[in-house]
């Protein structure tokens, strides 16, 4: 196993060695979600790329149209329309 350092505030690891929190395996548990959070976001984006290649980018209609939806879903302000009119989260996606 390797071993790393990593820089976490005071008051934050402070809380977690006081609820007896095994850093290492909840920092571990961490970077095996965010790995799978961006395989999911590179498989979507292929899939998109690859819909919007065989049925042409989506018309501003269709990207209102999907907009409204996750709106009404996620509760409002969760999308917003990138390059290609393909939605991408207004959240930092750093994958």
């Amino acid at each position: 196993m390797a071993r790393v350092n990593i820089t976490v505030a005071d008051d934050v690891i402070a809380a977690a060695r006081a609820a007896g929190l095994n850093v290492s395996q909840v920092a571990t548990a961490a970077l095996e979600a965010e790995l799978e959070r961006r395989a999911k976001v590179a498989a979507l984006d292929a899939y998109l790329a690859e819909l919007e290649a065989e049925q042409g980018p989506a018309t501003a209609e269709e990207v209102a149209a999907a907009e409204a939806w996750a709106d009404q879903v996620l509760g409002g302000g969760a999308v917003s329309v990138a390059t290609h009119g393909r939605p991408r989260r207004r959240q930092d996606r750093s994958a």
